[in-house]
C-alpha cells in the first residue's frame, strides 16, 4: 500500500466511477481536455465484491461512495474527488493514512438542501402528510380545525452544523421569521467554496447565539425546530438520543439532512409516537437503502426521503464546474478546493 503521493511522472488519467449516475457528454469531455490537455478519461465501475477495473495507471478518481479498497492496485493515484459533500466514506479507509488529497463537493448543496429543509418544515407545520392521507380517503376531513397550521414566524430554529448547508438553511428560515441559533465547533466566519453567490451566511451574522458541541443541552430546550446538518464523525455519532430529544420543548420538529447515525432512530420514533416531537423529516439513515421492515415506515408524523435532499436539476454541470477548476489547480500545483480532513470525514 502506498504511503505517499507517487512522484514519478504519469500521464494524467481520470477514472469516473460508474457508481455516479451520470455519463459525460462529448462537450463535457472536451471541457476537461481543455482544462488539462492530454488527459485521458475512463468511465468504469468500482463495485464492492465485483471485479475491479484496471486502476494501474489511474491518477485521478471521481467517485461517490466507492473507493478502491486496495491502494496497491492504483499506485499512481494522486487525488480523489468525491461527489458527496461529506467524506466519512474514507475515514476508515487506507487512503486516510496517506497524503493523497480527497476533495468533496461541499458548497454545491447549500441552496437545494436548504430549500428541501424549508419545504419539509412547511409540509410538517401545515399537516400536508395528514391532508394527503385524508385526500386518499375521498372524504372531507371531519375536523378541519385539527389540521390547522402552526405559524413559524417568531419560532426558534437551532442549526446543528453551521457549514455551507447549515448557513443557507439559516438564511431561508430567517426569511420566514424564525430566530436562529447555531451549534458548531468552527469559527463564526466561513470562507469555503460556495457555488451560489449571495447565499448562506458567510459572516455568521444570522445566529442570535452560538453554541459549542458541549453546549447541546443548552441549545435544545430553546428550539422549536432543529435542523441537523452536521457531518458524521466520531464526535457527532449518536449525539442526539432519547435524553437529548426529551430536552426539546413538546411539539418541536426535527429535520435530519446530513448523515444517518447522528440522531438515534429508535429514540426519534419513540418521541414521535409519544407526541413529544410533533413531526420530523429524515433524509439519511443508519442503513441505506432503508429496509422495508424498518419501524420508521410505521412511525406517525414522519416524512421519509431516500437520501436525496441534495439532488437537484443542474447538479452535474455544477459538479463538473467544481471538478474542472480543481483539475486546473491540480495541473498547476495549486491548492485544491474543498480538501477534506480524511480522519474527520469532512
Amino acid at each position: 500500500m502506498p504511503s505517499d503521493i507517487p512522484s514519478q511522472p504519469v500521464p494524467p488519467r481520470i477514472l469516473f466511477n460508474t457508481d455516479i449516475p451520470y455519463r459525460l457528454s462529448a462537450d463535457e469531455r472536451a471541457g476537461l481536455l481543455a482544462a488539462c490537455p492530454g488527459v485521458e478519461i475512463v468511465e468504469a465501475g468500482i463495485t464492492p465484491g465485483g471485479p475491479p477495473p484496471d486502476l494501474g495507471d489511474i491518477t485521478i478518481l471521481v467517485t461517490d461512495l466507492a473507493v478502491p479498497p486496495d491502494l496497491a492496485a492504483c499506485p499512481h493515484l494522486e487525488w480523489i474527488q468525491l461527489v458527496s459533500a461529506g467524506a466519512n466514506q474514507v475515514t476508515h479507509h487506507p487512503v486516510a493514512a496517506t497524503r493523497i488529497p480527497v476533495t468533496t463537493s461541499s458548497g454545491l448543496h447549500g441552496v437545494p438542501i436548504a430549500q428541501f429543509v424549508t419545504g419539509g418544515l412547511l409540509l410538517l407545520v401545515h399537516h400536508f402528510p395528514e391532508l394527503a392521507a385524508a385526500q386518499a380517503t375521498r372524504r372531507w376531513p371531519a375536523d378541519r380545525w385539527s389540521l390547522r397550521g402552526t405559524l413559524l414566524r417568531g419560532c426558534t430554529a437551532g442549526i446543528i452544523g453551521y457549514g455551507s448547508i447549515g448557513r443557507e438553511c439559516a438564511r431561508q428560515l430567517h426569511a420566514l421569521g424564525l430566530r436562529i441559533l447555531a451549534l458548531d465547533p468552527a469559527g463564526r466566519r466561513d470562507d469555503g467554496y460556495n457555488h451560489w453567490p449571495g447565499t448562506g451566511d458567510p459572516e455568521g451574522l444570522l445566529p442570535e447565539q452560538w453554541f459549542t458541541p458541549d453546549q447541546l443541552d443548552d441549545l435544545l430546550p430553546r428550539c422549536d425546530v432543529v435542523v441537523v446538518a452536521a457531518p458524521l464523525t466520531p464526535k457527532t455519532a449518536g449525539m442526539v438520543g432519547a435524553r437529548e430529544l426529551a430536552l426539546l420543548p413538546r411539539g418541536a420538529r426535527l429535520i435530519l439532512i446530513s448523515r444517518g447515525g447522528i440522531v438515534g432512530e429508535r429514540a426519534l420514533a419513540d418521541a414521535l409516537l409519544s407526541g413529544h416531537v410533533a413531526g420530523a423529516v429524515v433524509d439519511c439513515f443508519e442503513q441505506e437503502p432503508l429496509p422495508p421492515e424498518h419501524f420508521f415506515h410505521d412511525t406517525p408524523r414522519l416524512i421519509l426521503t431516500p437520501h436525496m435532499a441534495g439532488a437537484f436539476e443542474g447538479f452535474w454541470p455544477a459538479m463538473l464546474g467544481l471538478f474542472t477548476e480543481n483539475l486546473r489547480r491540480h495541473r498547476a500545483g495549486l491548492p485544491l478546493l474543498n480538501q477534506a480532513n480524511k480522519r474527520l470525514g469532512y
